[in-house]
């Protein structure tokens, strides 16, 4: 996260990046109703068929930032150190996947970058996610935008005749499932007006629940939760420490074979 805090703040104004993630730490202290504890849990495992695993934000999927061939594992074991805060809220400082017991030769370095701008990453088989990742769910929920006012509901609600509810300050929901037609026609009328038109997906839009939404809208900090919309295969899905951010992802091996892949997304400044 630091590198892409960097690029805004400029590596010459340290004090400025420091009080930005203070911040962000203090909003999570108070959300998490006081200060966290560090714990190291095992999470889970991620079944691997292809031999090849696969990272990267859940909406640049099916094309992944990160590929791991060459694995030996028909498994994973996903374990993370985690901020615990007294309300239950987590988040994760860092992400081990082991696949194999290291000999006592086994190298570390790094294998590349992962870039995330939705705070979620997304770890799976390879073959999994070409084969099972979709665009469309099967579930139609019209959403209708309240940011940053409820102009946008109020019109929609009157012109369309729509029984709506408010699930959150910027966002509201059709209670029926629309109709193709009836969201042609919503983006049609937006379009037809100059303030909206031009980008009219981002007052209203159908959430099918497809792969990328399931991942994107999870509630938890991490899950293993389907790729697509079957119940499995599944993916591992987690939260990026702080958020938005470039990190790097290191990788222990023996000679070819990766043995165990981690991904620090949250450091000290000063590192």
């Amino acid at each position: 996260m630091f590198d892409w805090l960097r690029r805004i703040f400029g590596r010459s104004d340290e004090h400025k990046l420091g009080r930005f993630v203070q911040l962000v730490d203090d909003l999570n202290v108070e959300a998490g109703g006081g200060e966290p504890i560090v714990t190291e849990e095992f999470l889970g495992f991620l079944q691997l068929r292809s031999g090849t695993l696969v990272l990267g934000d859940p909406q640049w999927m099916p094309s992944p930032s990160i590929e791991v061939p060459n694995l030996s594992a028909s498994e994973a074991a996903v374990s993370a150190r985690l901020w615990c805060y007294p309300s239950g809220m987590q988040r994760i400082v860092s992400l081990k996947l082991e696949f194999a017991d290291g000999p006592s030769g086994a190298f570390c370095r790094k294998i590349g970058e992962v870039g995330i701008d939705s705070a979620k990453l997304v770890a799976a088989d390879k073959l999994d996610i070409e084969e099972h990742w979709t665009r469309a769910g099967e579930e139609r929920v019209g959403v209708i935008s309240t940011a940053p006012d409820d102009t946008v509901l109020r019109l929609l609600t009157r012109h369309f005749n729509l029984k709506t509810v408010r699930i959150n300050p910027v966002r509201a929901e059709l209670v029926d499932p629309p109709s193709e037609e009836l969201a042609h026609a919503i983006e049609n009328y937006l379009k037809s007006i100059p303030k909206y038109s031009e980008y009219p997906f981002l007052y209203f839009h159908v959430q099918t629940n497809n792969s990328f939404e399931r991942a994107n809208f999870m509630n938890k900090e991490w899950d293993f939760i389907p790729v697509g919309n079957e119940s499995h295969p599944l993916m591992f899905v987690c939260g990026t420490g702080r958020g938005d951010g470039v990190y790097d992802v290191l990788c222990e091996f023996s000679g070819e074979t990766p043995l165990v892949l981690s991904i620090k997304f949250i450091k000290e400044i000063e590192e």
